[in-house]
């Protein structure tokens, strides 16, 4: 079997495509492929026969270089956690490392900022009137880490959210306090709950209503 680089072409500023013939007696294949410049620029491509090891690394490239377009192309209609970009990517039919990878350079190059993103993505919960608890689970589901959440629900009460006063406006939008009848008591708390918020932020907004009513 020979390998043979038939053309070596740019495509525009950023990108040049590079086309293979792989002869195996009388059969003839060719392979294109469209890789970064920069990656060109870190190995020595010249037209004419050449190894596998040159047609495999060029491979290479065009993968990490359309999992990096892919990534990039994903970043700009919203914020991925890494670990989300990871998953997003292997779902596009990258193999789990080049999607790893992918995603830590994006981070490296600053199209990833996790703690940035995790407590703005928190901010948004806060509005939905959503409890401590099912932020970190939601932020958690997304992707990000223990570091980035931590690091959000802490900038969130630095900012003055208080999550019993949050409890208190989900009762208020709910038009009612904690109802005195065990069973439907019962029921509101377990709701509540599902929103995210303690038992102990539960009975202090229950208590800021009652005054409210008197």
């Amino acid at each position: 079997m020979t390998v043979s680089v038939v053309s070596v072409s740019a495509r525009g500023k950023d990108e040049v495509s590079v086309s293979f013939e792989i002869r195996q007696g009388e059969a003839v294949q060719r392979e294109s492929f469209l890789i970064g410049a920069a990656a060109l620029a870190d190995m020595y491509i010249a037209v004419g026969e050449c190894s596998r090891e040159t047609f495999d690394a060029v491979s290479l490239a065009a993968e990490q270089y359309a999992a990096l377009k892919a990534g990039l192309s994903m970043l700009s209609y919203g914020a991925y956690s890494r670990k989300a970009l990871c998953r997003k990517l292997t779902q596009r039919g990258f193999s789990r490392q080049i999607a790893a990878e992918t995603a830590d350079t994006l981070s490296e190059l600053g199209y990833i900022d996790e703690t940035a993103d995790a407590f703005r993505e928190a901010q948004r919960a806060v509005a939905k009137l959503w409890g401590k608890r099912r932020i970190y689970a939601h932020l958690l589901e997304k992707g990000y880490s223990e570091e980035a959440i931590h690091s959000a629900i802490c900038s969130l009460e630095d900012e003055g959210v208080d999550f019993s006063e949050l409890c208190a406006d989900r009762l208020r939008q709910m038009g009612r306090d904690i109802s005195r009848d065990p069973k439907e008591k019962q029921r509101l708390i377990a709701s509540l709950m599902r929103y995210g918020f303690s038992m102990s932020e539960i009975k202090t907004a229950d208590k800021s209503i009652c005054e409210e009513v008197e």
